[in-house]
């Protein structure tokens, strides 16, 4: 073994991701390795034909992107392949509620004092809300304002909250989803002259890890409302840890990070 690294980071999910990125932005050299594969734009299994073999089980022969975990009364479903679980999960950026830091009180056991605060937090939630191109859902423009989803979750709000009482009311959330062809500069911008637009070009800061790695254009659109977010999305609209953490660490200097996929770690030693 004659290759050496500063640090090698296993898994690609979101610490895995972030982790790379940072420690490469400090000029260490990085190793991220991730177990399953890259999935670039229209790889993802939608065929029945495909999705069956789209598990992850090793031992019998399958490298696929579903990994179910099965326990005592319940199951669990993670992701394979790199990006981790940005591949598979619903896009929401959620900030933490002020309520959740609380500390310890005398003789109550089931509060323990967080080690920062949600003050502390904040501008980290902006950098990662940044790197991530966190947009709210554009209600506000067709086609979405129409989106029978949306509506149906309004509706409900509506009837279980007749009286409109604050904290109980329908908020959009922010989604790591690209409606708008540039970069935003904030989840709620509303820039006329970036308005959302379906299945349109995306204009990306650096070109994205799938790109580098097959030496030409991988382009991604702007969302088309197909609703496959959680199988993987093959327009690369959903902005994905192999889009932006993974993207940004392989283009740091003086060393950029390097990306194995199918690179299953089994042991640690010295």
């Amino acid at each position: 073994m004659t290759e050496h690294f500063d640090a090698v980071v296993v898994g690609s999910g979101f610490g895995g991701a972030v982790m790379s990125y940072r420690l490469a932005e400090a000029g260490l050299r990085v190793c991220l390795l991730e177990r399953g594969k890259a999935y670039p734009p229209n790889s993802f299994a939608r065929a029945p034909y495909q999705m069956r073999n789209n598990f992850w089980d090793p031992s019998s022969g399958l490298y696929g992107m579903f990994n179910v975990w099965s326990f005592k009364g319940s199951g669990a479903l993670v992701s394979s392949g790199l990006g981790g679980g940005s591949l598979i999960y619903a896009n929401i950026l959620i900030r933490k509620d002020e309520k959740w830091f609380v500390d310890r009180k005398p003789g109550d056991r089931c509060y323990e004092e967080w080690p920062v605060t949600r003050a502390e937090l904040e501008e980290h939630y902006c950098r990662v809300e940044r790197m991530m191109n966190a947009q709210k859902y554009p209600l506000g423009h067709d086609p979405y304002k129409t989106t029978e989803k949306t509506r149906a979750m309004q509706e409900a709000a509506r009837k279980l909250n007749p009286e409109g009482k604050p904290g109980l009311e329908w908020l959009p959330l922010n989604l790591a989803v690209s409606f708008r062809t540039k970069h935003v500069a904030h989840p709620d911008a509303d820039d006329p002259a970036n308005p959302p637009l379906v299945g349109a070009a995306l204009e990306e800061p650096f070109p994205n890890y799938h790109t580098v790695k097959a030496g030409r254009l991988m382009q991604r659109s702007t969302c088309r409302l197909c609703g496959e977010c959680d199988i993987g999305c093959n327009f690369g609209s959903k902005n994905t840890l192999d889009y932006t953490y993974i993207s940004a660490a392989i283009h740091q200097r003086p060393h950029p990070a390097e990306v194995r996929a199918l690179c299953e770690v089994k042991r640690i030693a010295p």
